[in-house]
């Protein structure tokens, strides 16, 4: 009767022991994971402020994308290179956010930077038209930003967000064939003038 009353109460105290500990952990993760969100909200915050800064220095336009949705989240008609020429085509220059496509050698001093829309820089409005920047940007700038976000490149492309301030000079149409089916894709080429890392940030 002893010994049945003595496992009885070891097994209350086990059971008690595991129960705390298991609250105890709990209660270290959501702090840890309410931290980690304060934590994530903090950089969102400054990543959108010095968009907004890019923005303001450079006088850039950031709502060309509204004037292009005609009422629609997403846009199914295709965009003509008209709308663009009166948005893009200005004395100021344009606000873009996606991400690197690619970088290649325009001459000895710049690059230029192959730019697209990616799942994270959709924002929001969406455009069945297919729409690239093609900036040259000088080798030096380019390079130490790149220095600057190691991580840009990493991974399967879900943190390699930029937004950019770009003088487009001129409006060009490349179609792209994939086995029987034709895309059209339109590329807006000119100078960048600044770029800000924004990794997996949505702009709404």
């Amino acid at each position: 009767m002893i010994k049945r009353l003595i496992l009885i109460i070891i097994s209350v105290l086990v059971c008690a022991f595991f129960i705390n500990y298991y609250f105890e952990n709990r209660a270290k993760e959501q702090a840890k994971e309410a931290e980690r969100k304060v934590e994530r909200k903090m950089i969102e915050e400054s990543i959108k402020k010095s968009v907004e800064h890019l923005v303001e220095r450079t006088n850039a336009i950031d709502n060309w994308e509204e004037s292009l949705k005609k009422g629609e989240k997403f846009r199914l008609e295709p965009i003509l290179t008209i709308e663009l020429e009166r948005i893009w085509l200005t004395d100021r220059p344009i606000l873009f956010i996606g991400a690197i496509k690619d970088i290649f050698t325009a001459d000895k001093e710049s690059y230029i930077i192959q730019i697209e829309k990616s799942l994270f820089s959709m924002g929001k409005y969406a455009f069945l038209t297919e729409i690239i920047f093609e900036l040259k940007y000088p080798k030096e700038k380019l390079d130490l930003f790149l220095t600057a976000n190691p991580d840009i490149f990493k991974g399967i492309g879900f943190k390699n967000g930029i937004a950019v301030a770009a003088n487009i000079k001129r409006i060009e149409k490349k179609i792209v064939s994939i086995g029987e089916e034709r895309h059209e894709i339109t590329i807006g080429k000119g100078d960048c003038i600044d770029i800000v890392y924004i990794g997996d940030v949505i702009f709404e």
